[in-house]
């Protein structure tokens, strides 16, 4: 049975990656801007409005699920309104009731990965948690990949491609529904005045709102820094997408295997290193050699979402997971904030351009070397 749950979990890394890609990467943002007549702005305006939103609801449900031990039951909530909402936006006709209908969609998906991350500690031992996580996170890409290429080439509108979408959803996320099951023992009051006083902990999730900025901004606006910087059809931007999750496949399993024999915290500090040289190489990129500089924004991509979690868990106390982990999705929903109203404004400013792009690009990577010099504090604390 712990096998199943273990492949459950790991699943939904498939189905959630699979909503980010489609939805929030590539063919929303596309339809919005090409099909419906709006701008990039009325997009990132509306992933914010929605971002802040399940900021405040992520403190308070991953509080109530520690408390109550029901973080599986809020899970498979939110989890269900995703599926309904996905195929709801297959009917809609008109900018303001896809902005709509986004709007609460997103908000139920990132309620959904606060409670799927801290579930991880239930369906893994401690030895186990970083090779599990970095499976996750390999499956997760295997969907990016197939359902980008699924929804781009067997589609004819771009609504058939959220129907394609949702199916796919619903598919790799039902096993989680049914076998998903946490171990339900009640804590006692949790109190976010102590969890904020924490200085490791704040410390960490500090630095992470820097580096999860730089890596929101790229999901969100990379289709369009391709389409107006290299001038990429929706097909080129598709392959290299594509392309460069074919290496975030490959590297997830292998940095979760690292984190095995590696302490998670250093491992890291070189995520922070890598992060920063791929935006510079961005920047200085051509649309050939852009191929590459994708697939190093793969790798660390990679890396990133498998060892974010297992550094978490091991600096948090096991009765608090779900609440922290609300913490550090405050901190990247910040983030997801911050880099997309950046971006916005840099492009409102000086127009829709290749300067401006590139300008938006160099603004974002500045974030990661920040958090880097911020991570470098919360490791002297460890003493690593």
């Amino acid at each position: 049975m712990k096998k199943i749950r273990t492949l459950s979990w790991a699943l939904f890394d498939f189905a959630e990656t699979v909503f980010s890609a489609n939805i929030i990467s590539v063919f929303f943002p596309l339809w919005i801007v090409n099909t419906l007549g709006g701008s990039s702005y009325h997009y990132s305006f509306v992933y914010s409005a929605s971002i802040v939103l399940s900021i405040v609801l992520g403190v308070l449900t991953g509080k109530l699920a520690d408390e109550r031990g029901l973080k599986d039951r809020f899970f498979k909530l939110f989890v269900i309104g995703v599926i309904f909402l996905l195929y709801s936006l297959y009917f809609a006709d008109s900018l303001i009731s896809a902005l709509i209908l986004f709007f609460i969609m997103n908000i139920l998906y990132q309620q959904s990965l606060i409670f799927y991350n801290s579930l991880l500690q239930d369906v893994s031992g401690d030895k186990e948690k970083g090779l599990i996580s970095g499976i996750g996170i390999g499956i997760g890409y295997v969907g990016g990949v197939v359902s980008l290429l699924i929804a781009n080439y067997l589609s004819e509108t771009p609504t058939q491609t959220f129907l394609i979408t949702a199916i796919i959803f619903t598919v790799f996320a039902m096993p989680s529904i049914f076998f998903i099951k946490s171990v339900r023992k009640k804590s006692a009051n949790i109190r976010i005045k102590e969890i904020l006083q924490d200085r490791k902990f704040l410390l960490f999730i500090l630095s992470v709102l820097f580096l999860t900025d730089a890596a929101h901004g790229l999901i969100i606006f990379m289709s369009v820094y391709l389409n107006k910087v290299f001038s990429m059809s929706q097909n080129e931007i598709v392959n290299v997408v594509a392309f460069a999750g074919m290496f975030a496949i490959i590297s997830a399993p292998v940095s979760g295997y690292i984190l095995g024999k590696l302490r998670p915290s250093r491992f890291m500090k070189f995520v922070f290193i890598g992060w920063i040289s791929c935006f510079i190489l961005l920047v200085l990129s051509t649309k050939t050699t852009v191929y590459m500089v994708a697939v190093l924004f793969g790798i660390f991509l990679a890396a990133l979402w498998t060892a974010l979690r297992v550094v978490l868990i091991d600096i948090s106390p096991s009765h608090q997971l779900t609440t922290r982990f609300a913490f550090m999705a405050l901190s990247e929903r910040m983030a997801s904030i911050i880099s997309p109203l950046t971006w916005g404004v840099i492009v409102f400013i000086f127009g829709e351009s290749v300067f401006s792009y590139k300008a938006a690009a160099v603004a974002l990577g500045i974030f990661p070397l920040i958090g880097l010099f911020i991570y470098l504090k919360f490791l002297r604390l460890l003493d690593v």
